[in-house]
Order: C-alpha cells, then structure tokens, then sequence
C-alpha cells in the first residue's frame, strides 16, 4: 500500500493553488501516463520537482479544483508508470494526499534529480524550463544534457588534430618546463 497522508483544509488549498513552474506542476487525473511520463523525465532530467496529479482546471481563466482518485486503485496506470522509468525506486516518492474537505485522493510524486538520463515512454529525454517540458530531440540538445548531468565529460573527448599542434604549443611547453623530472612533451603526454 502507498502511504495516504491527510492534510488539512490550508494545505489542500496550497496544493490547488501552487504555482506551476520550475519545481512543481499540476495534473488532472485524466492525464494518460504516457503522457505524465514527459513531465516525470523532464524534472528528473533538471532539478527534480513536485506533481500533483488530481488538480483539474477549467475554462479559460484555468479554475483549478481538487479531483482526486477514488480510491488508490484508480491510480494504478499512474503508479506503473513511475515503476517503469524509476525500476529502483530510489529517484522518485509518492503518496496519496487525503482532504476532508475535497473528494479523492491527489496523487503526490517527488521526483529527484537524477544522475542518470531519463527517457518519456516515447524514449526521447525532456528537461524543465520553468513551467514547460522540453524535448531534447537533437543529439546537439543531448550531448548538452548529457555534460550536463556529468554523464559526458570534455576531458575525455577525442579531438582530430595533428599531433603537433598539441607537443608543441606555449602552453605545453610552458608546463613542460616546470615538470620534474624534466620530459619531452609528447613522452608525457
């Protein structure tokens, strides 16, 4: 069983009224999974966040109200979903927040911010950029996360280069000359 936390009639407000962006966002609970699953990689993918998933909104002016599951088990796409990205379980929380004062349960999900690059159910990654989720759909844009999330490292780029240009550039040289034992350049590199 997950954990179902009560909250108060001040909290429940707090979670209807949070303002999407950054480190939190909203979700009615129509939300098909596969589709939560781009928002789930984007914060793992950034800084990690919050989703709320049974706050709907409506009309133009985005009225939101609190519409939760009816049960847990009427969150169990939900739940898979998380198990398919987070197999270990150690990048994301849950639980079910419960208001005496609003009907259903809200599903709470903590994403953490992974070392790991996270892919949506449609295998491509995303990261948050304020309120939004943005596809990382150019091996340029993924190289980028990739440095970003230490996956990658310049240090062990290979660079096509003549030889020479490196043994006998200043720099080198200038470091070579402090280097006890003395060396060539190119036997210490």
């Amino acid at each position: 069983m997950i954990e179902v936390e009560r909250i108060s009639a001040d909290q429940s407000q707090k979670i209807i009224h949070i303002e999407e962006g950054q480190f939190s966002d909203v979700k009615s609970i129509e939300i098909a999974p596969a589709k939560l699953t781009k928002t789930i990689s984007a914060f793992a993918n950034s800084d990690g966040g919050d989703i709320y998933i049974g706050i709907s909104e409506t009309g133009i002016s985005k009225t939101r109200s609190w519409e939760g599951f009816s049960d847990q088990e009427a969150a169990n796409g939900h739940v898979q979903i998380f198990e398919q990205l987070f197999p270990l379980g150690n990048e994301f929380q849950y639980e079910f927040l419960k208001s005496d004062f609003f009907p259903g349960l809200v599903l709470h999900l903590q994403v953490s911010k992974t070392l790991q690059i996270i892919r949506a159910s449609n295998e491509m990654p995303y990261v948050r950029r304020g309120a939004m989720s943005l596809p990382i759909d150019t091996p340029e844009k993924l190289k980028r996360l990739e440095y970003s999330k230490g996956v990658a490292s310049y240090e062990i780029e290979v660079t096509n280069t003549d030889k020479e240009l490196v043994t006998e550039s200043d720099v080198i040289e200038e470091f070579i000359g402090e280097v006890v034992p003395s060396v060539s350049p190119e036997r210490w590199l």
